[in-house]
């Protein structure tokens, strides 16, 4: 589980981390990112909660958007207890679900008021873990604990190395015809911060094989076809 990564977007509580770095070594879990606050010294709290953790939080990345958070991720999962539009599902319906690929990034926000609606919508999934009272909150580092178990035995099977990478080079292709296309309906004084967005916006979306081949022969169909309205 060496690949998966825990985001905290800005953490408020030292020893939260900590005890969250607890429960991602009793679960195999090694990569930390935290968003917008600042790496904990070896001096603070956190690394008294963190007890065989510590290289955990040695190793821990700093980011100041949640986008450079994701990483090498393929699946993001934000844990909130409200109400989204995005939908929520239940975490024992999330660890049955099949289309979670690996490597994932589970997203926990600020103890006081948890992910923004906007950060929620940059995930793939929105997760609630169900309590008996549904105004009632878990401590973040419980809530880690309980995630982490909830999806303990959903790990899934090693995929091909050779398809994967066939695959990557298919989304790539379909990434960069995408943005030529786009360039010329991008705002010319933002164009560059416009690629930038629209890169990272198809780069999160998982489209299968099958689809790739569609949406590769469906751009060259709409290429040609204005290669012929010009002509």
């Amino acid at each position: 589980m060496s690949n998966h990564r825990l985001i905290l977007v800005q953490p408020e509580i030292p020893e939260n981390i900590g005890f969250v770095v607890r429960a991602m070594a009793c679960f195999g879990w090694t990569e930390l990112a935290i968003v917008g606050a600042e790496k904990p010294t070896t001096e603070s709290v956190a690394y008294r909660t963190a007890t065989l953790g510590k290289d955990i939080l040695d190793r821990c990345t700093v980011h100041d958007t949640l986008q450079e958070a994701f990483g090498q991720a393929r699946t993001s999962i934000a844990f909130t207890r409200r109400p989204h539009q995005k939908g929520l599902i239940d975490l024992p319906n999330l660890a049955r679900r099949s289309d979670l690929d690996a490597p994932w990034a589970l997203v926990f926000g600020r103890e006081s008021i948890g992910l923004t609606s906007e950060e929620v919508l940059q995930c793939d999934f929105a997760c609630r873990i169900p309590t008996a009272h549904s105004t009632g909150s878990l401590n973040l580092g419980q809530a880690v604990a309980v995630a982490l178990s909830g999806l303990f035995a959903t790990e899934p099977a090693p995929r091909d190395p050779a398809k994967g990478a066939e695959l990557a080079m298919l989304r790539e292709d379909w990434v960069r015809r995408i943005l030529a296309e786009a360039d010329s309906h991008l705002h010319p004084a933002r164009q560059e911060a416009g690629r930038r967005h629209l890169a990272a916006l198809l780069r999160r979306l998982r489209p299968t094989r099958a689809e790739l081949r569609f949406l590769g022969g469906l751009l060259e169909r709409m290429s040609k076809g204005k290669t012929r309205a010009k002509s």
